[in-house]
């Protein structure tokens, strides 16, 4: 090809897409950027992955544009099982998560800068209704972000670890690390990990137990007969005091049950570990509580199950790494 019909050939493709360097304000390109989101919904078909997700909308702003998902179910509890299941799938291969083929996908289709592309999924886009489930993924600091809601008490976390997060010395190369770091030899030690974080209770009359939920994939078990984990402040009834002046042992503090569920996943730089956690509360006047005793956390103590799962992902991480 000669120099000048290369020349030629660029310079229409250039004026085909709003180039990086030349963008300012997005909005000049709305009518662009309207038709490439039917472009991306072609994609979502040809990778199966319209059976699942639409897009819904598109918002186009000076600097940032927003590409709306949507679910062919509004039900949010069906919603987020799905989005686990696709997402777990995608990342059964070592490559980009699930976010960021999604995010980067849009960015490329839409010749973004990756900073300007946002993807936002709603259970719900009718505006009397409150969403449950919800992701915002964007570009920040170098790096794929997600804000995440979800419907119940589950709490999802993410742990990225990598051989140059090994503390020991032993900080081998990355098939080193990989041949120590299975997903049987991770789970074991989360296993080890959660007995000896529970061996002792910080209140009378309680022994937690760890309760095995064997499944081929995943790493699963329940806390049971925990007092002040999550509920930092739960006292004993006043009655108490009285008893134990009588001389009997009296605890009826609030019992707690965690349910942990773990997924490995490989990826390029080690491996990522999604956690789901659950709570729920039951009286402590029982020394067992039936199925039907307990409480979603989610309804009282939203809060402090989300700090709880902030603390326990960076306490894993460090027996993980240590």
């Amino acid at each position: 090809m000669k120099p000048c019909t290369l020349f030629f050939v660029f310079a229409c493709w250039s004026c085909a897409l709003p180039a990086f360097t030349q963008i300012e304000n997005l909005a000049e390109y709305e009518s662009y950027f309207i038709q490439q989101k039917d472009e991306y919904q072609r994609w979502l078909d040809h990778t199966g992955l319209g059976h699942f997700l639409r897009v819904q909308d598109i918002r186009i702003a000076q600097e940032h544009v927003h590409l709306y998902l949507s679910f062919h179910t509004s039900n949010a509890d069906t919603i987020a099982d799905i989005w686990g299941q696709l997402k777990a799938a995608h990342e059964v291969q070592p490559g980009l998560n699930f976010e960021e083929s999604l995010l980067f996908r849009m960015s490329n289709l839409m010749g973004l800068r990756q900073q300007a592309a946002v993807i936002e999924i709603y259970d719900t886009y009718d505006l009397g209704r409150e969403s449950l489930f919800f992701r915002r993924i964007y570009f920040k600091d170098g790096r794929v972000e997600v804000q995440e809601g979800n419907p119940r008490g589950e709490k999802n976390r993410y742990i990225h670890i990598r051989p140059s997060d090994i503390k020991t010395g032993s900080r081998a190369g990355k098939t080193a690390f990989e041949k120590q770091y299975t997903k049987d030899y991770v789970f074991e030690q989360i296993v080890k990990f959660a007995k000896q974080k529970y061996a002792q209770s910080p209140c009378e009359l309680r022994n937690p137990a760890l309760h095995p939920k064997p499944h081929e994939d995943y790493l699963r078990f329940d806390v049971s007969d925990l007092c002040r984990e999550v509920v930092k402040d739960a006292q004993n009834p006043t009655i108490c005091k009285w008893l134990d002046s009588l001389g009997y042992n009296c605890n009826w503090t609030t019992r707690e049950l965690l349910s942990y569920t773990f997924l490995y996943l490989p990826t390029n730089e080690g491996f990522t570990l999604h956690l789901t956690l659950e709570g729920r509360v039951g009286s402590g006047y029982y020394d067992t509580v039936k199925r039907n005793g307990y409480m979603d956390m989610e309804l009282d103590f939203k809060e402090e199950l989300e700090a709880y799962a902030d603390a326990i992902v960076f306490e894993i991480k460090k027996y993980l790494t240590k």
